[in-house]
């Protein structure tokens, strides 16, 4: 699960604390729309796509309802931009733990899913978004596990070259290896804790499954 070349508490209190980590994201102009942003992941995540009205999203955001249509032009639009949110969110916080991590591959992985599980535990219902997308808009859903893959196969091809990833593997199978083990093990110990932390011992059994299976073969 590592993207090209931490951890935090979890507050689900207020939903402007967890958006006031991803500052650096690049978001729609505007606290406005922001404040939209912000009540629509929460009510998509809580109550689901369909079961949310525009009034509901403006209810939350403290906005009035004819507001709404200045910056968006329909629940399906703001909905698109929530997941793409959330998928430029974890590849910012992934980039940044990597940015402070040394070591080989076990090292990148360890950082990269860490980021990944304590997102999730800051903001357990944005796997639950990004599932219901599939249903919703799957052009949308195909293209958020895109980007990420993307970024981890470039990862994991450079763990090839440097000989700490077994080259007879196909980078995208491993890059979405990543995100299956990810997705699962982020939904078992953080989605269905309503905000719990992964446990270290869960996260290192993930790490010795990965050393197990990709470390490079023994040259005859």
């Amino acid at each position: 699960m590592i993207p090209e070349r931490s951890s935090w508490t979890p507050n689900l209190g207020s939903a402007t604390n967890w958006h006031q980590l991803y500052r650096g994201i690049a978001r729609p102009s505007g606290l406005a729309q922001q404040r939209l942003l912000t009540a629509a992941e929460e009510l998509f995540g809580e109550r689901s796509y369909h079961r949310t009205t525009v009034a509901d999203i403006c209810a939350r955001a403290k906005m009035a309802t004819g507001s709404f249509y200045s910056h968006f032009e329909s629940k399906a639009e703001i909905f698109a931009a929530v997941v793409r949110a959330i998928n430029d969110d974890l590849r910012a916080a992934m980039r940044e733990a990597l940015e402070h991590t040394e070591g080989g591959q076990r090292a990148r992985e360890r950082a990269a899913f860490r980021a990944y599980f304590d997102m999730l535990s800051q903001r357990p219902w944005i796997d639950r978004i990004v599932r219901e997308s599939e249903f919703i808009d799957p052009a949308l859903f195909r293209e958020y596990y895109e980007h990420l893959t993307r970024g981890y196969a470039r990862g994991v091809r450079a763990a090839q070259l440097a000989r700490e990833v077994d080259a007879h593997y196909d980078p995208e199978v491993i890059a979405f290896a990543y995100t299956g083990i990810g997705n699962f093990v982020g939904m078992r110990w953080a989605d269905w804790t309503a905000g719990g932390r992964v446990p270290e011992d869960v996260l290192d059994d993930v790490l010795e499954l990965l050393a197990r299976g990709l470390p490079p073969r023994d040259e005859a």
